[in-house]
């Protein structure tokens, strides 16, 4: 087992908000590959869940999908990625077509495409970091 001080050898990507992680977990890093592999198998489904609600032209279920992809990202220290999922839902709320909200839309996807591949990355990092 690690001790403390070799915990906090960790680098985070810089992308990571390594504060709010901290803030939420301390320096658990087992229980954060924990959260980091559970956000992931949510997420993937869930955004599968907003590219059917865009390509449908359905507004209030994209809004709804957006809405539960929110938090996820608070949860792995990405609050401008969880920003972002905010300001899309609030799109959704006012849009009468999708058509409006594309150009948002193709924005959001290539944040959440970046978000899961970061998240990926440090998820296997974690993995690897936590080997005993």
């Amino acid at each position: 087992m690690r001790n403390q001080a070799e915990h906090n050898t960790f680098i985070f990507n810089n992308e990571i908000d390594r504060d709010l992680l901290f803030s939420l977990y301390e320096d658990d890093f087992p229980y954060i590959e924990e959260i980091f592999s559970i956000t992931l198998s949510q997420i993937k489904p869930d955004i599968s869940q907003l590219l059917t609600a865009f390509e449908a032209g359905n507004t209030q279920e994209l809004r709804r999908a957006t809405h539960k992809l929110k938090p996820s990202f608070g949860f792995v220290g990405l609050p401008a990625m969880q920003e972002q999922c905010r300001q899309f839902e609030s799109e959704c709320s006012v849009a009468t077509s999708v058509d409006s909200l594309t150009p948002s839309f193709r924005k959001l996807v290539a944040g959440l495409d970046a978000s899961v591949i970061l998240l990926e990355s440090e998820y296997q990092k974690l993995k690897e970091f936590n080997q005993p």
